[in-house]
This record gives structure tokens, sequence and C-alpha cells, in this order.
């Protein structure tokens, strides 16, 4: 990862960014008290938090299988678009596939639409769990690779999973039994371009704020973009930048996680907006793995917290009724297309 980051131009400084707690995975693998600690309250506040992966050995190697899943994502969102659209996921009804940009529904009334056009490779397709779609040559070519890519970040968010169960004092793999690789669930690769800075208007979005939808998000991102809302006093509510850092991976969580803890953690809305200065001239290239329940978990609170009162999650499903995951993840996903 370090020999692309030497070839960007430096991040602005006078964009406004937020310092996100800075997680060591050495120490977690060492069971450093501390460290597990700060997953928690991350996980409570700002529901995201860097995740440094060098100082471990499967951390550097996760690193740099992100530099050769990032080559083979640039190559399938450069062939031509009627190939691209051969392969578009169907609006409101599928996962998988290419989605053009424009696509995702707008939460700004003055929003252009979205500028962000990204191919979901579905983790089930890779690992052989169902039967696969249509792919691009140049991601079907590097199946192997891809899917070692999906097993490694899927393995980062089970562990994250774990601490978040025991710093809860519930059983170890009450969060991570509900999102077991080898189960059929909504879990993919997102490979995302974004073009950068409008010169004329301003108000470009790559993409829209939300909250994710399912469990842990890994989020590889070199050039910068994301932002969530500040939590200073001084401006809360306002849009602040994460700005990337060199060998780590920003870790968030979705809304299945604020369900199964009925309110004990948070899903941190974000979005994504360009940069302007020379980062602005550049495609804004990140990749994603989304860690989510199996199709046929109930999405509710852990048996330790069923007899509460049941906390409002983000998107505003399953009030007052149970779903499966997969039900779940169906009704947001109509709800972020338009």
């Amino acid at each position: 990862m370090g020999s692309l980051d030497n070839t960007l131009p430096p991040f602005p400084d006078d964009v406004p960014t937020v310092l996100i707690a800075r997680i060591s995975k050495s120490k977690l693998k060492c069971s450093n008290e501390n460290e597990m600690i700060k997953v928690l309250k991350a996980s409570q506040s700002d529901g995201f938090f860097y995740l440094d992966l060098t100082y471990d050995s499967a951390g550097e190697s996760l690193l740099n299988d992100t530099e050769d899943v990032l080559a083979i994502s640039k190559r399938a969102l450069n062939i031509p678009l009627d190939q691209r659209m051969e392969c578009v996921a169907e609006r409101d009804r599928e996962m998988s596939g290419y989605k053009p940009a424009g696509a995702v529904k707008q939460t700004y009334k003055d929003a252009r639409p979205d500028t962000t056009e990204f191919f979901n490779v579905s983790k089930d397709h890779l690992l052989g769990n169902s039967e696969s779609r249509n792919y691009p040559a140049e991601i079907n070519n590097h199946w192997t690779d891809l899917g070692k890519f999906a097993e490694n970040c899927h393995s980062l968010g089970l562990k994250i999973l774990c601490i978040l169960a025991q710093q809860l004092d519930l059983p170890s793999d009450e969060f991570a039994k509900r999102n077991e690789i080898s189960s059929i669930s909504g879990d993919h690769i997102r490979m995302t371009k974004m073009l950068g800075c409008d010169p004329v208007g301003g108000n470009r979005i790559g993409l829209a704020s939300h909250t994710d939808f399912g469990s842990i998000t890994v989020l590889f991102n070199w050039v910068g973009g994301l932002q969530i809302q500040s939590h200073d006093p001084a401006k809360h509510g306002e849009w602040v930048f994460v700005k990337p850092l060199p060998g780590h991976a920003i870790i968030n969580l979705g809304d299945a996680m604020v369900k199964f803890s009925n309110g004990r953690l948070k899903s941190g809305k974000h979005r994504v907006v360009p940069l302007a200065g020379a980062h602005g001239r550049l495609y804004l290239y990140s990749l994603v793995y989304f860690v989510r329940p199996a199709d046929d978990v109930l999405m509710e609170p852990v048996e330790q917290y069923k007899d509460e009162s049941a906390v409002a999650v983000g998107g505003k499903v399953g009030e007052g009724k149970v779903y499966t995951a997969e039900e779940w993840l169906a009704h947001r996903l109509e709800q972020m297309s338009k």
C-alpha cells in the first residue's frame, strides 16, 4: 500500500477533518485490553475508527493484496461503458453487478446525481456458496485473488465482532455467529470509481448520506472523500473529512449492529464528497468489503437484550416487525435506489 501512497498529492490541510480513534491490529491480536476498550468506545461514538494493519503479518499481507485488487478494479471500471452495462445490477432487486453513476437516491434536494460508479462482487459468488452472475473478464480472470481478499476482509470483520461482544459481556461469538462466511448473505467486495470535484458547481456528491445496512464495513481509501458528522460541540453535525492514513483500513459499523445490540452500538451516517485542489483532478478509487448477516438471521436484538424496548434503526426498516436479514437488505436496497 505504501508504494501507491507515495504517488498521490498530499491531503489538503485547509479542509475540516475529524480525528477518529486509531486502533492497532497487532495490539488487538495480543488481546491488549486498552485497545479493545477503544474499539467499543469508537463503536459507541463515531461508529468509525482507523485500524492500523502494520506490524502484523496478516494485516500487512492484506495491505499488499489490496493494491493488487485495486489494480483489478481500475481495469474493470475502465472498460467501455457498454461492456460495463452488460453486467448492470437490476435496480431495487439485485445487489451484485455494476451500478452506473446517478443510480443512488439523493438525500439533498439541491444535490446533483451521485457521481460514483461501482462493481459489487458477491462473496457467495467468489467462494462458490451460490451460483454466480456475469462479471467482466477483468474480474473473472482474478477470481481466486478476489476470493482471498473477501476471506481476509471477512475474517477481519469477525475479529472486530468478537471484540465488541466480549466488551459488552456477551459470548464472544454472539455477533460473529450471525455473520458466518459459509452462509448465504449480502456480503460483497465493492470496487468504486468517483469523479473528482466540480469546477463549476460545488455541490457534487459522490455518494449521498446514509448508514450502511450490515454489520461491519472495511474501507480502503487512498485519495479521500469520506465525510462523517462532527461531534465537536463547536461544529456539531457539520460534515468533516476522514483523512486516509497509509497502512490503515477505515472500519465502520452498520445498522445490523445497532439492531443486534439494541442501540448500544452506533452506525455512523456518512457520505462521499470529492476534494478540491490536486485531489479533485483525480478519479477517486476505493475498495470496500461489507460483512452482513446471513440471509436467514432474524434482525432483532440478541437474547440478552430482547426484553428491552426496541431502539429505532436507520432506514426505519423493521420497526414493529421482525425481518430476516434478506428481507431487511431488500427493503434497504429499495430505499437507496431511485
